[in-house]
């Protein structure tokens, strides 16, 4: 399963041994992250290698990738997609460290995920969803075409948020040409 995807500026690969110390300090300690995410700040290097293991082992089998800038193969992120029915994809998540927000960097994950989820697998849907009032969030996905389709509330698991969740979508044949290769 595609384990190395590339683009312009960044390399979406599975993650190594080598990537601990870095995720750990540029993303899952950030809680100010974790506020709009479903994910538990780790706190600790012992609770950031065991979460590096699971990290490993669940992006072995699945659509999961390590986000890296592509000049020094160091991760700033982390993005992932799953097929929830015949064609349908939905984003598993994606997050870019503060550090490297602004740039660009997620669109540019989001759209390879999308160029994989249509144009190589095949895929006719793909859906989208974010905290309500995580409008970075929010206007990435609209910039790649997204629209509105409703809101829902929701529980987080690890503490019993409750939340409001925005969901959206894209449809293939709003993405893309077949015939032109960038999406």
């Amino acid at each position: 399963m595609f384990e190395r995807i590339e683009t312009e500026r960044l390399i979406l690969r599975k993650a190594e041994a080598r990537d601990l110390e870095l995720i750990w300090r540029r993303v899952w300690s950030d809680e100010r992250l974790a506020a709009t995410m479903l994910w538990t700040p780790t706190k600790t290097r012992e609770e950031a290698a065991s979460r590096h293991e699971r990290t490993v082992a669940y992006q072995a089998d699945n659509c999961a990738w390590f986000v890296c800038l592509r000049e020094t193969d160091e991760p700033i992120g982390f993005g992932g997609m799953r097929e929830i029915e015949p064609g349908v994809w939905d984003e598993t998540g994606l997050c870019i460290a503060k550090d490297w927000q602004g740039r660009g960097y997620g669109k540019e994950m989001l759209r390879a995920l999308l160029d994989l989820a249509f144009r190589k697998l095949g895929g006719q849907r793909f859906l989208y969803s974010c905290f309500h009032g995580n409008e970075a969030s929010a206007a990435l996905c609209k910039s790649c075409g997204f629209v509105y389709t409703h809101s829902s509330e929701d529980v987080r698991q690890r503490d019993g948020y409750v939340y409001l969740c925005d969901h959206y979508e894209l449809k293939r044949e709003a993405c893309c040409d077949p015939d032109d290769p960038t999406l």
